[in-house]
């Protein structure tokens, strides 16, 4: 007996494309992002990605200063059709606004993904590459597979991120030019 593959209703992706104007009419919503103008509607999270990004986030919130505050999955608006949702950001305090979810490249200090299977080309290569033209000064990286592993970098002179560490569990996170965000990797270990 022959086996038959099933295919989508829709063989090829629907682009939609909307202008700056139509998506901020849209209702909030984290998963979705505006790249060059298309709609992109991002993957439900994994149990595993969601307790990294809750315990990093409770882990920096422990050691900020107080100019700063970490939020999650807010918008990164870095340019009008460029609407990106980092996991994580650390934000300048006089910038956070409770009833607002998106903030500006300036505003931003530390932008952080947490990769997942489906995001693996958006965080290792779209978004940082989105976030150094933006001017973000800092961008994390943090691997959930086959074991977790937080790659740090900087902003260079040549405007591209220069990466300044990896950790994995047993060391201590200690990225230059964030002498605040010291974080155990061990503990950021589900479970």
């Amino acid at each position: 007996m022959e086996r038959c593959l099933v295919t989508s209703v829709l063989e090829e992706p629907v682009a939609v494309r909307l202008t700056a104007e139509e998506y901020a009419q849209l209702p909030p919503n984290s998963r979705m992002e505006l790249v060059d103008g298309v709609l992109m509607v991002g993957e439900t999270p994994t149990g595993r990605h969601q307790d990294v990004v809750d315990l990093l986030k409770w882990r920096l919130t422990a050691v900020r200063p107080k100019e700063l505050r970490i939020v999650r999955e807010q918008e990164a608006k870095l340019g009008d059709v460029l609407r990106r949702n980092p996991d994580l950001m650390a934000i300048r305090a006089v910038a956070y606004n409770p009833d607002c979810g998106s903030y500006r490249p300036g505003d931003i200090a530390l932008a952080i993904e947490v990769v997942s299977p489906g995001s693996q080309t958006r965080d290792r290569i779209h978004k940082p590459g989105e976030y150094a033209r933006a001017g973000i000064d800092h961008y994390w990286r943090v691997e959930t597979l086959p074991g977790l592993a937080v790659h740090t970098y900087r902003l260079g002179e040549t405007g591209s991120y220069l990466e300044t560490g990896l950790f994995t569990p047993g060391d201590t996170i200690a990225a230059p030019g964030l002498p605040w965000a010291k974080v155990d990797v061990a503990a950021l270990e589900p479970g």
